[in-house]
């Protein structure tokens, strides 16, 4: 124990020693620097601040989405896109229907088939819906084993904890680790 504190205490030695990252010019400083520029009152030229243009956007504290009537104009409804569907559908012919029906069974049995195994994962859920349980688990005694081993020089019993919540992390990450 003596040593880890001894080797922690050379490190903060050396890095209190070193040289700093940021030096200052005494020769280099404009004096004027704090002076007032003179200020054109030319009203043509300043913009106020308080004038947004119609492309500027605002924040908000309400929980409702915020859409731009220029992006409703830009994309079109789900009517117009049925309709437009409809219309293509119409306009193909008795063959050209049965092969575009049998297609979307094909991609449709696919998708099913690809859910079912796992590989397609939906995008609406949070990263801790997609951690499962042992990374979880690993990341929370990992964090919990590091925090008490860096309060172990207070007391040995944090750092004798920190260190076996490190182990009981490296278990679930290895669990993780054996089902990928």
């Amino acid at each position: 124990m003596k040593k880890i504190g001894s080797f922690i205490g050379l490190v903060l030695l050396v890095a209190s020693c070193s040289s700093p990252k940021y030096v200052y010019h005494f020769d280099h400083y404009d004096y004027n620097s704090g002076k007032k520029k003179p200020v054109h009152n030319d009203l043509a030229t300043t913009q106020s601040p308080l004038v947004l243009d119609q492309e500027t956007v605002v924040a908000t504290a309400s929980e409702s989405p915020v859409v731009l009537a220029e992006e409703k104009a830009d994309k079109p409804s789900a009517d117009e896109v049925r309709k437009d569907f409809a219309k293509k559908y119409n306009a193909m012919s008795k063959a050209e229907r049965k092969e575009f029906r049998e297609d979307l069974k094909k991609e449709l049995k696919a998708y099913a088939k690809a859910k079912k195994e796992g590989k397609i994962v939906n995008s609406t859920n949070t990263t801790s819906e997609q951690l499962d349980y042992d990374l979880k688990m690993a990341i929370l005694f990992g964090a919990v084993g590091l925090t008490l081993t860096l309060f172990g020089g207070v007391s040995s019993v944090f750092w004798v904890l920190g260190v076996i919540g490190i182990v009981i992390a490296v278990v679930f990450l290895v669990r993780w680790l054996m089902r990928q």
